[in-house]
């Protein structure tokens, strides 16, 4: 057996070899890389408005005082090649908006984006996609688990549809629930009953995610063939508790009543597919070891995504 001052001095030794492997880097010597302005918009025929999310990057190696975040005096144009609309900044929702009717988004035709911002400039180019794919069948269902107090219900929704065929495509699905329901305000003094009020919400539901059944599908060799949808899930209000002035405990039901379900299918085009795809991959990837991806973009001159997406839809309302 090795004295205790032998194992002393190797570990001594083999941490002293460690630190040396560490060399400090002088600042002039790391890259030099420039705040980019990040773009998000996503038109469509079917959106109401037409918005504009315009932020900076963050360099790994940027100033201390550097923030980043939304950049509110761009000026942010929007053209057909004819027409043109400066969309201008909404400082409610922190973004720029307009609505759709500044310029109307056509099926199949071409837009231009510029966004400026002092000395930086970028651009991009989107064509809307010219078919809309729309749910031929649908599947909507309930699972009800627990006990009366904690009752605990799911609404599912799947749904089918065909592949435009003779074009390459890429497709999103979308679907929400219009709920209505009750939810507790008091209890009444003198029947001790709860007092409940009525409010209507919109959930939107989760796709499982399993192997090739995400919301985000293409039809690489699948042309004109059928598609379906995974598995939609949202939970429905479950029953809330409500304790009185003299600490009686009363149980209030949301008594759901569905609005209605609505079904959406985008046919979108390569760039909404691939930036939403590069973000859905790297934020699945719970490996360590896994070399980071790239957040994909169409920016000339900075970073995000300008695309285009025609939807297709059905509503499904109880009778």
């Amino acid at each position: 057996m090795f004295p205790r001052y032998i194992i002393f001095f190797f570990l001594t030794f083999f941490l002293a070899a460690c630190e040396s492997l560490v060399t400090d880097v002088d600042r002039a010597d790391l890259p030099q890389v420039e705040s980019k302005l990040v773009v998000q918009c996503f038109i469509s025929p079917q959106a109401a408005r037409i918005n504009v999310i315009v932020t900076e990057s963050i360099p790994l190696f940027a100033e201390p005082d550097l923030k980043g975040g939304v950049i509110p005096n761009a000026v942010v144009k929007l053209s057909d090649g004819t027409r043109e609309a400066v969309i201008p900044f909404d400082t409610t929702n922190q973004l720029y908006s307009v609505d759709k009717g500044a310029l109307t988004i056509l099926p199949g035709k071409t837009y231009f984006l510029s966004v400026t911002n002092g000395v930086r400039s970028v651009k991009a180019t989107c064509t809307v996609p010219e078919n809309a794919a729309v749910p031929k069948t649908y599947e909507i269902d309930t699972s009800v688990a627990g006990d009366i107090a904690t009752l605990d219900t799911t609404l599912t929704v799947k749904y089918a549809w065909n592949d435009i065929a003779g074009q390459p495509n890429y497709y999103r699905v979308r679907a929400s629930l219009d709920l209505e329901y009750s939810v507790p305000e008091g209890v009444s003094s003198n029947q001790g009953q709860i007092i409940e009020k009525r409010v209507r919400n919109r959930f939107n539901f989760n796709w499982d995610d399993t192997i090739g059944r995400n919301d985000f599908r293409n039809d690489v060799n699948l042309d004109g063939a059928d598609f379906n949808s995974p598995i939609g899930r949202v939970k429905l209000p479950n029953p809330l508790s409500y304790t009185g002035s003299d600490g009686t405990v009363y149980l209030s039901f949301p008594k759901s009543k569905i609005i209605s379900v609505t079904m959406e299918v985008y046919n979108t085009d390569e760039h909404y597919f691939k930036y939403h795809r590069s973000i859905q991959t790297r934020g699945d990837s719970d490996n360590p070891f896994v070399e980071p991806s790239l957040i994909y973009t169409n920016i000339e001159g900075g970073l995000g995504c300008f695309g285009a997406y025609n939807a297709g839809q059905v509503i499904y309302r109880p009778k």
